[in-house]
C-alpha cells in the first residue's frame, strides 16, 4: 500500500531501500525475458532498477517529476510529421488541441489534430510489439504495456472521436444530486467546480468521447491479441487487463479522480485474466485488489515470489467462482502541506505530523463503503440498497454497527503495517464531530 512505499502521490519518491526492489525480479530469476513500455509512476528509480531487461516508450524526468505522456522520442516523431506541439510538460497536444479544452460552457473534449496512425497510443503498441519481437527466442516473456488513455484530456482521433453517438449514452443518475449531498471538501473541489457549468448534453458529449477513448485502447489491445496469435503464443500466454485508476465521469456531477475522491467510479478498475488452462466466463464475486495481480500471475506461471509482500492469489478463483477471496479493500490518498503531489523529493511516512499530513482512507466491502476524511465528516453507503452512493448513511443511528465494524476493519489494516500512523487515524477518527473541517 502506498503508506509503506511511500509513493504516496503522484511525484512522491519511492522507499530507498525500495529503489532495486520488485517482484517483477523473482521473474527475471525464473528465466523470463521482462519488458516494460509506456507510462511510467515510481518516481526515484526506474523499470530497469525494478526488475525489468527491456523497455521502450519511457516517460521522461522532468523538473523531479514523471510525464505520463512526455515521451520525448514521441514527441520528436510527430514533430517530425509537422504537428506542431503545445508546450507542456504533460500531454502530448498540438495547439489546436489544447484550445479544444478552454470553451466556457463546453466540455473539455474534443478531436484530436493528430490522426489515429499517429496518435500516441498508436505509437506506443508498436514499441511494444517491436520491443516484444526482439526478445530472445529461448526464454518465456514477462510483458508489460502501459497505456496512458483513457485519461484527461478527452482529446480522441478520429474515428473514435464519434464512435459513440452522445445521444445513445444515458448519464450517471447521481449526476442531478450533484457534488452538494457531498462532504464540503468535496463539493468545493476542482473536481466539482471545472464541470459546474456543463449542461447534460455536454456532459453526454464528454462521456462520448471517454468511451471513444477506451474503444481506442481495445483496439490497440487487439493488435497484442493478433500478434500474440499469429506467432502461435496465445494459448502460452496468461493475459491481464486492469488499469491503476478510473474516472468520475458525471457521477456525483464531479470529473478525474483525486485526494477527495473515494467513490465507485475512481477506485474500481476492471481486472480481466485470460488464461488458456482457466475455463471461459469464471466471474469470481469477491474482492481483490491489485496488490493481488503479480501474486497471481506468479501462481499461474509457476514463479515463486519472495514471502515480503502484501498481495493473495486470485488463482483458483479463475477455475472455481466461487473461492474466497479478499473480505474488503482498502484505498488511500494523501496530501503534505495540503498538497497532494510532490517534485520527486522522498517523504517519509515518519514525517506525517511534522509536514501536516492528511489522509483520506476507504474501505469496501461487497455490501458497503466506508470513507473516513481526515478534515471532514465520514461517509457510509449501502451499497446494496444505494449502488450509486447518493445517501451517506454514516451518521444515521440505524448504521452505527455497521459504521463501527468498517471503521474497525480499517483501522487494523492499517495498524497492521504500519502501528504509528494507524494510531493517528485512529485518534483523529475518535475526534468525531470535533474533527477540524476543510474549508
Amino acid at each position: 500500500m502506498p503508506h509503506a512505499h511511500h509513493v504516496m502521490g503522484n511525484w512522491r519518491r519511492i522507499r530507498p531501500d525500495l529503489e532495486d526492489a520488485g517482484l517483477v525480479h523473482a521473474f527475471g530469476e525464473a528465466g523470463y525475458h521482462t519488458l516494460y513500455t509506456g507510462k511510467w509512476h515510481v518516481p526515484g528509480t526506474t523499470p530497469s532498477r525494478l526488475g525489468f531487461a527491456a523497455t521502450a516508450a519511457i516517460p521522461a524526468v522532468v523538473k523531479g517529476r514523471d510525464k505520463g505522456r512526455y515521451i520525448e522520442p514521441y514527441r520528436a516523431y510527430v514533430q517530425g510529421l509537422g504537428y506542431r506541439l503545445a508546450h507542456s510538460e504533460v500531454e502530448n497536444l498540438t495547439e489546436r488541441d489544447m484550445a479544444q479544452l478552454h470553451r466556457p460552457g463546453k466540455a473539455p473534449c474534443g478531436t484530436a489534430e493528430i490522426q489515429l496512425e499517429h496518435y500516441l497510443e498508436t505509437w506506443q503498441t508498436g514499441q511494444f510489439l517491436d520491443t516484444l519481437a526482439a526478445r530472445p527466442a529461448d526464454q518465456p516473456f514477462f510483458a508489460v504495456c502501459s497505456f496512458n488513455a483513457p485519461h484527461f484530456p478527452m482529446i480522441v482521433p478520429e474515428p473514435f472521436d464519434r464512435l459513440i453517438d452522445p445521444d445513445d449514452v444515458p448519464l450517471p443518475p447521481s449526476l442531478r444530486s450533484g457534488p452538494t449531498t457531498k462532504p464540503a471538501e468535496v463539493a468545493r473541489s476542482k473536481f466539482a467546480q471545472h464541470a459546474a457549468d456543463l449542461d447534460e448534453g455536454e456532459w453526454r458529449c464528454l462521456i462520448a468521447h471517454y468511451w471513444g477513448m477506451c474503444a481506442l485502447v481495445d483496439s490497440q489491445v487487439g493488435r497484442i491479441v493478433a500478434y500474440l496469435e499469429t506467432e502461435g503464443l496465445l494459448d502460452d500466454t496468461v493475459i491481464v487487463f486492469t488499469a491503476d485508476h478510473g474516472d468520475m465521469m458525471g457521477a456525483h456531477g464531479l470529473l478525474e479522480k483525486g485526494y477527495p475522491l473515494h467513490y465507485e467510479q475512481d477506485l474500481r478498475v476492471p481486472l480481466i485474466i485470460v488464461d488458456a488452462e482457466s475455463p471461459d466466463g469464471v466471474r469470481p464475486e469477491g474482492i481483490v485488489t491489485l496488490l493481488d495481480v503479480l501474486p497471481t500471475v506468479a501462481e499461474l506461471t509457476g514463479v515463486t515470489l519472495p514471502g515480503n509482500h502484501e498481495g493473495m492469489s486470485a488463482a483458483a478463483a479463475l477455475k472455481d467462482a466461487g473461492t474466497p477471496l479478499r473480505p474488503h479493500a482498502l484505498a488511500e490518498t494523501f496530501t503534505y502541506n495540503g498538497a497532494e503531489g510532490g517534485d520527486g523529493e522522498y517523504v517519509s511516512l515518519d514525517d506525517f505530523e511534522a509536514l501536516d499530513g492528511t489522509a483520506n482512507l476507504s474501505i469496501r466491502t461487497p455490501e458497503a463503503r466506508y470513507v473516513f476524511r481526515w478534515n471532514d465528516v465520514d461517509e457510509l453507503y449501502d451499497l446494496s440498497a444505494d449502488p450509486h452512493e447518493i445517501h451517506n448513511r454514516a451518521a444515521d443511528a440505524s448504521h452505527q454497527q455497521q459504521t463501527q465494524r468498517l471503521r474497525e476493519a480499517l483501522l487494523e489494516e492499517v495498524e497492521r503495517t504500519a502501528p504509528h500512523f494507524g494510531q493517528l487515524v485512529r485518534a483523529r477518527m475518535a475526534l468525531g464531530n470535533d474533527r477540524p473541517r476543510s474549508i
